[in-house]
């Protein structure tokens, strides 16, 4: 790795540590002539400028940077393109051809952050589950005998009461929160309303989170918030044990996340029928 490439690297990881998503697009194959070799990189920002590296310049570069915008601003985290430089733009650059080239685009954004508000046995449970999902997780509740270290190995402990450490967090459209508090879910959806999180969900009945929905109805924008919030919180897969309900809220979560509806991915039984009928005919 040059001096040069490990200067991109460095800036690509303080865009993420600080939360602004970029795209890295490196040559993976090339054939005839082109301005640059395979493994060439280049630095990309959310508005598919330029940020540092290059491909070659020219037409392959400018098209590759149209990409690279694209993919940050539809969410799709890899792509791989082709792209062909012109025998005009090889001449330029005293080429006797055009050549090809392969471009993977990758990318890049910060960990989102499942909040969880509340130390409870839930959120014990979600804290342990999601740890290999590759969440940032914070806790916050202001009982240190619930949120502490041992406890919440890996995450993120604020021992204070929701609503005043909200502000304080850094909320942004990559934080999902989890309202399970011992008896502030009320100030806490409301506080959490008034950041940028993705995702609200609230462990609690029905009949409890049509109540407090009532409740702040007229202290609360309803839609701003409604179509973040999920209560009660989870999809229905049965069980309720703590653990069978964080494996539910951890489950809708993820689909949000990925921005599926979280169905079951088996094949019915006749369509299975169907295959193998299909398979036995030839």
């Amino acid at each position: 790795m040059t001096a040069t490439d490990v200067d991109l690297y460095r800036q690509l990881a303080d865009l993420v540590d600080g939360g602004i998503p970029c795209a890295t697009a490196k040559i993976v194959r090339a054939t005839g002539s082109i301005p640059n070799a395979v493994g060439a990189t280049m630095l990309v920002g959310l508005g598919g400028e330029l940020i540092a590296g290059t491909i070659g310049g020219g037409g392959i570069e400018a098209k590759v940077l149209h990409a690279a915008g694209e993919a940050l601003a539809s969410g799709r985290r890899t792509e791989l393109i082709s792209a062909k430089l012109t025998e005009e733009e090889a001449g330029g650059i005293g080429m006797m051809c055009g050549g090809s080239c392969d471009v993977f685009i990758e990318v890049h954004q910060r960990a989102p952050t499942l909040l969880l508000l509340g130390g409870g046995h839930i959120n014990l449970c979600l804290n342990r589950m999601a740890a290999g999902l590759g969440y940032r997780i914070i806790v916050v509740d202001d009982r240190v005998e619930w949120a502490n270290a041992a406890n919440y190995p890996g995450a993120q402990i604020v021992n204070a009461l929701p609503e005043d450490a909200l502000p304080e967090l850094g909320v942004d459209a990559q934080t999902y929160v989890i309202v399970a508090t011992r008896d502030r879910d009320t100030p806490a959806i409301i506080a959490a309303n008034q950041t940028n999180a993705a995702y609200i969900g609230v462990v609690a009945s029905k009949r409890k989170a049509i109540q407090i929905v009532k409740n702040i109805a007229e202290r609360v924008d309803l839609d701003a918030l409604l179509p973040r919030l999920s209560a009660p919180v989870g999809l229905a897969l049965g069980g309720r044990s703590p653990e069978a309900v964080a494996l539910s809220i951890l489950s809708e979560v993820q689909a949000h996340r990925y921005g599926v509806d979280g169905h079951a991915m088996g094949l019915t039984a006749e369509q299975l029928k169907c295959y193998v009928n299909k398979t036995s005919a030839h």
